[in-house]
């Protein structure tokens, strides 16, 4: 969704805390509690105030003015000019406002309340709420995406739906704003390397058909994207709005146990990503940013990433999608005691259809996670209301994007998935490939034989306890989350599949090993699984705990914690500053000694 003409609004805007007095001044669009904003306070503020002059460029007189602003961490409230122009709630999808009629040629004034309450029964992924867990980060508040201003004609395209498939067939749908005219046309345009390859033109969805014999597919290792223009034009033919994309034509399946990228089955090799960084947060410090961390992901022998409990800046898509690497995509959660009813329902609903429909064109996504380890829906295994909440989420999902699979409650306790995923930090390779032998295909093939499913179950309470970072059996916390998760069983209770087709297995978190030459810390310094005392016990421990997995007969991939270092929880392979822990390369040509897994 490029245009030609925009004009940024990101820089130094006045702020304040609490009323609309602008005492202070920060640098849009880092959050308050970051360095890169130039304040880098985090004591909790739940109301900011920010407010920035600017002039529009020459315009012609029927042209509409947009305002983006990328992501508000969580309620907004903008106005231009005095009046009302936009109110959203969810941290991490965009706002837009048509705010032509509200702007002069001359001076124009931006004002944005932000509203982040610090509580648990609100949308925060690993942002710190009110609980104490040691998995939780600083948390970033207000503006933390860009701002901008698009200009274009008096209609113009809202949002594109582009479905591009294996078989060379893309269908463009449009959604359009504005003064629609009385018989628009939109014009399509694919384009490879700087040629056009094939046109078309329609009054609704465009359709061209490469064929599978004369389509470059998008894979990661060679992730080709087609060029693509869309216009929308007016009965005379005049160019009231045009946008430029890009698209990958990929189809992604699961089929017998397997994933299949087009039509070639893919063992996943992925890390954990949290998408933070030391001095902003949330908020990629640049675009050389964001490009350097994925390709560290390739260059260190990796397929992909799980994107954890955050809904990623589309510019990290981008890349993504042009550096060729597979992206699991999962909705940020509320805490341990919000449970997703009531407000808290539609506000989930809402922020999740908006990611799904934000990022359903890019190809490098190939999977879409609602839920993880049950926060939100505590008591899932056993509680048939939640189970069904979950069952309607995965619903909506796939109503919204048919074509990617859908894991339901990443972890444990699964319902209703196209994916049945575990996360067990277990040190010792011999038990982890003990525990989940049999998980998957052939439990399937052994069911049945038998007549009834055999699953087996995966976490017990003491591991997941340790996982959140609680070891005093006999603490108040501890109690309340006994009544909550009495077991993490892979299935939720009556939710084991019928006989049939079996789902794709993974081992989706496991590691985590922190690096601490000086000796274990207190867990109020550091947060890790196991420590390496050394870079030879960190590569030894990883190089056997992924042998382990791959050993593992019935798994279609892994997810190793983490990518970087954050904060307290430092078991990243990177250092935060994204110092490598273990030479990139060196990783690299272990994984590619492993045998081939098809």
């Amino acid at each position: 969704m490029a245009r030609q003409r925009w004009l940024s609004l990101d820089g130094v805007w006045e702020f304040s805390f609490d009323e609309p007095c602008y005492d202070r001044q920060i640098v849009v669009p880092f959050a308050y509690q970051s360095v890169a904003s130039g304040i880098g306070e985090t004591d909790r503020h739940e109301v900011m105030w920010y407010r920035r002059n600017f002039t529009l460029p020459d315009r012609a007189e029927r042209e509409s003015v947009l305002l983006h602003l990328g992501a508000v961490d969580f309620r907004a409230a903008i106005w231009v000019n005095g009046q009302h122009v936009a109110s959203h709630v969810g941290g991490h999808t965009p706002i837009s406002a048509d705010i032509s009629h509200c702007v002069e040629d001359g001076r124009n004034e931006i004002v944005v309340q932000a509203v982040d309450e610090f509580r648990p029964d609100q949308v925060r992924g690993k942002q710190t709420a009110t609980f104490p867990y040691l998995v939780h980060y600083t948390a970033t508040s207000g503006i933390w995406q860009p701002v901008w201003l698009e200009f274009t004609g008096r209609a113009w395209i809202r949002a594109l739906d582009v479905s591009a498939g294996a078989d060379g067939r893309m269908t463009v749908s449009t959604e359009v704003g504005g003064e629609l005219p009385a018989s628009p046309e939109f014009r399509v345009r694919l384009a490879a390397s700087g040629s056009v390859v094939a046109e078309a033109s329609s009054k609704q969805d465009a359709e061209i058909d490469l064929g599978p014999d004369r389509v470059h597919l998008w894979r990661p290792a060679d992730p080709f994207l087609y060029d693509l223009t869309v216009e929308l034009l007016d009965a005379g033919g005049t160019v009231l709005d045009s946008v430029g994309s890009h698209v990958g034509f990929r189809t992604v399946a699961i089929e017998g146990g397997r994933w299949f990228v087009n039509g070639e089955e893919t063992y996943q090799r992925l890390l954990l990503d949290q998408g933070y960084w030391p001095d902003s947060l949330m908020t990629p410090p640049s675009v050389d940013a964001i490009r350097k961390d994925i390709e560290y992901v390739k260059s260190a022998g990796f397929d992909g990433v799980r994107k954890h409990q955050k809904i990623e800046d589309p510019r990290w898509l981008h890349w993504a999608d042009r550096l060729g690497i597979l992206v699991w995509a999962e909705m940020p959660s509320p805490f341990w005691l919000g449970i997703v009813e009531d407000e808290l329902e539609t506000e989930f609903r809402s922020e999740w259809t908006e990611a799904v429909r934000r990022d359903r064109n890019h190809p490098s996504v190939v999977c879409w996670v609602p839920f993880n380890e049950s926060w939100g829906i505590q008591g899932v295994r056993n509680d048939s209301g939640l189970q069904e909440l979950v069952r309607s989420v995965v619903a909506g999902t796939r109503g919204l994007d048919p074509t990617r699979p859908v894991c339901d409650n990443s972890g444990w306790c699964h319902v209703e998935t196209d994916v049945v995923d575990v996360h067990d930090y277990e040190q010792d390779p011999g038990r982890l490939v003990e525990r989940w032998s049999g998980i998957g295909r052939t439990s399937w093939e052994r069911s049945a034989a038998s007549g009834s499913p055999d699953l087996g179950t995966g976490f017990d309470l003491p591991t997941f306890l340790s996982h959140v970072g609680i070891e005093d059996s006999a603490s108040a916390d501890t109690e309340t989350l006994l009544a909550l998760v009495p077991s993490m069983e892979v299935w939720a209770e009556g939710c084991e599949p019928p006989l049939g087709p079996p789902c794709a297995v993974l081992l989706s978190e496991f590691g985590g090993i922190g690096l601490d030459p000086e000796g274990d810390r207190s867990r109020d310094e550091r947060f890790d699984y196991a420590s390496a005392t050394d870079t030879e016990d960190l590569f030894d421990r990883f190089r056997r705990l992924v042998a382990a997995a791959e050993s593992v007969p019935d798994l279609s991939g892994w997810c190793w914690t983490q990518l970087a270092d954050v904060e307290q929880e430092r078991n990243g392979l990177l250092a935060a500053d994204r110092t490598p822990k273990i030479p990139p390369e060196r990783l690299r040509a272990f994984l590619a000694e492993l045998s081939p897994r098809t």
